[in-house]
């Protein structure tokens, strides 16, 4: 990782700073990269819009995905090994197309029909014995339109109505106070017919077209963001990477001018590279390792690589101290065992002469020596009694 961009899987054009890479699979040439097909920009960075150009090469429908497109056809087409949509004929199948008596094939599309005096009911399939909608006498009050459905006539009600059967009219449905749930999440509007449902900037209706839901412009394909995209609620954000900004548009991005940064990167000259930055110093001046500080030649302060590894010069350092600490530790514990032992050794004595031990150690006063030194002897064999010892020790003379 360089300036907290990971290079590790990225082909450098500049190695120094990681300013700029070959995305998408590109492949480092010289100064430039050579992009796989579906990928544009000098760094393989843009994704080609194969059906912003002639439809992509697509007869009906052309579907842009990341590095690559696809062609489709309209519903009761079918594509071919050569991208060509070919009509199906769906009266040619087992089922007769879903039709009850008559199939007609039409391109792109079919339909079914009866034989006189038998009529096509509502579902487009079926066929009534007679038009009930014609015959019977009930059905010339349909106010709004009259439909055949298991052979028998039924008046229809455009969306929004509910039929009364009892008067045979369509009334109007406040869906905004009869149903709760309908426009969750949104506004609801009432009015003539279906009521309207205003979701909001990023939300819109969901299949059933009852409830506000958050669209992920991301996936759905209409965010137009140049790089990155981070769906949110109720919208989206576009990203860019390291050395590039949004521009103006919210959606494109730009090669950012970090030297026009406040405070500069650098401390002292500053030049704009794409995607990136570089530092450079005056005469007799070199870069820290920071790569944007400048100080003197041969003082610059050099830490640990980045591999973990020390110069033999940094080593030599480690080794001295880790010995000088040693050294001392070493001395610091001799004294203290030495003076324990001689604080130990005068107790003892003091002790004893309190006491009137005669087999307690001696004290006795070292003439070549300016010092009272303590020695383990028997009292009978230097002191005729603790008291004589007693005095040689507050005199320290013998």
């Amino acid at each position: 990782t360089v300036d907290g961009v990971q290079c590790s899987s990225l082909d450098f054009l500049e190695i120094e700073g990681c300013n700029k890479m070959c995305y998408n699979g590109g492949a480092l040439l010289s100064t430039s990269c050579q992009c796989l097909q579906g990928f544009t920009g000098s760094c393989c960075e843009l994704d080609v819009d194969e059906c912003a150009n002639a439809n992509g090469g697509c007869q009906q429908q052309c579907t842009n995905e990341v590095g690559s497109f696809k062609c489709d056809c309209f519903e009761g087409f079918v594509i071919n090994e050569m991208n060509i949509c070919k009509d199906i004929d769906e009266c040619t199948d087992q089922n007769n197309g879903g039709c009850e008596s008559l199939c007609m094939n039409y391109y792109g599309s079919h339909a079914c029909g009866c034989l006189p005096p038998k009529i096509l009911e509502m579902d487009g399939r079926t066929c009534a014995s007679e038009n009930h909608c014609a015959t019977h006498p009930e059905a010339v009050n349909c106010t709004h339109g009259c439909v055949i459905h298991n052979n028998q006539f039924k008046c229809e009600c455009p969306e929004g109505y509910r039929f009364d059967e009892k008067t045979f009219q369509c009334n109007d449905i406040d869906e905004c106070q009869s149903d709760p749930m309908f426009c969750a999440g949104g506004t609801c509007i009432s009015g003539t017919g279906k009521a309207l449902c205003e979701c909001g900037i990023g939300r819109g209706l969901d299949s059933d077209g009852v409830q506000c839901i958050d669209v992920n412009e991301c996936k759905a394909g209409i965010s137009q963001c140049s790089h990155t995209c981070v769906n949110r609620n109720a919208g989206h954000v576009c990203l860019c990477p390291a050395g590039m900004i949004v521009g103006k548009d919210h959606k494109t991005c730009e090669d950012e001018n970090e030297c026009l940064r406040e405070p500069s990167p650098c401390s002292h000259s500053c030049k704009d590279l794409e995607g990136s930055y570089a530092c450079s110093c005056p005469l007799n001046m070199e870069l820290e390792h920071d790569n944007r500080t400048c100080c003197e030649i041969g003082k610059c302060i050099r830490p640990l690589s980045a591999e973990g590894k020390t110069s033999g010069s940094d080593k030599l350092i480690i080794t001295i101290s880790v010995i000088a600490v040693v050294v001392v530790a070493v001395l610091v514990v001799v004294i203290w065992r030495m003076l324990r032992r001689n604080l130990s050794t005068s107790e003892k004595v003091l002790r004893a002469i309190k006491q009137g031990d005669t087999s307690a150690p001696d004290v006795y006063y070292n003439p070549n020596s300016e010092s009272m030194e303590l020695e383990t002897r028997g009292w009978e064999s230097q002191l005729k009694s603790p008291k004589q010892n007693l005095t040689k020790l507050s005199t320290g003379k013998m």
